[in-house]
């Protein structure tokens, strides 16, 4: 093709998106599920977190990319997967892998036990008998984080928009051939953006937080790619610990970790 050609069909493509941003046409007309006009960013999310917390149970399997920055200032990309089971008030499983670490997670009747499938060592501690109680404790006490735990507390909006200084709508956009809402939330130290899919089904359909003040702005993401709502079998919240796993404490924060 001649670069008199390239032009002429770079021109033409200008020309059609530049019509398009003109016409103020918005880009999800096509899907009949989508609003007529741009809701508020705050209603999206409200939709969704009252979807989430009026399900008595669900399960969702992710597929995890995130940024690790190495020594000296190169950033490599790395993946893995969660599968996250859920049932209100009090029953949580985990299982997380990636190319850094797994992590098996159970949490039931107020105890916590987390295992390391290849380490062959495993931790367990008592607190708080509800969801949100024992994220809350984990990391206050202990500095452990559980990878999407936001979406299995009783109100994910007031969790995903805590410090938030900016809430934008940006428009619906496509993840994995659903369309999807898609919002962007910033506060200082954390940027997120979040596509809830369209409809009366508004789960999350990917997440992506991104640490602007970390060396890298290293990015954290998750499509999460299968969602059921049907209850999990119970004994799924039953620690499995491997034979000859060694016990290991929680290191308490306040001790020095």
């Amino acid at each position: 093709m001649t670069k008199q050609r390239i032009r002429s069909v770079m021109g033409t493509w200008l020309a059609v998106a530049l019509a398009l941003a003109l016409s103020g046409a918005p880009a999800w007309a096509a899907d009949p599920k989508a609003p007529a006009a741009p809701p508020n960013a705050s209603d999206v999310l409200r939709a969704m977190s009252a979807y989430l917390a009026k399900a008595r149970a669900f399960s969702f399997h992710a597929e995890i990319e995130f940024d690790q920055v190495l020594p000296g200032g190169p950033k490599v990309r790395l993946s893995g997967a969660m599968d996250m089971a859920v049932a209100r008030p009090g029953s949580l499983h985990a299982d997380y892998r990636d190319d850094v670490m797994d992590r098996l997670t159970w949490f039931e009747n107020g105890r916590v036990t987390m295992v390391d499938p290849f380490g062959k060592t495993y931790a367990q501690v008592t607190g708080p008998k509800d969801i949100d109680g024992m994220v809350a404790n984990l990391e206050k006490e202990y500095g452990e984080t559980l990878p999407l735990a936001e979406l299995a507390e009783s109100d994910p909006y007031e969790v995903l928009t805590r410090g938030v200084d900016l809430a934008h709508y940006v428009g619906v956009h496509n993840v994995e051939g659903i369309f999807c809402h898609h919002v962007v939330l910033q506060r200082k130290d954390l940027d997120i953006q979040i596509w809830i899919e369209v409809g009366d089904k508004p789960a999350p359909r990917k997440l992506v937080f991104e640490y602007p003040n970390r060396a890298g702005a290293p990015q954290y993401t998750a499509t999460i790619t299968e969602w059921s709502f049907e209850p999990p079998k119970a004994d799924l919240f039953v620690p499995k610990i491997p034979k000859g796993a060694g016990k290991v404490d929680f290191l308490p924060l306040r001790e020095g970790r």
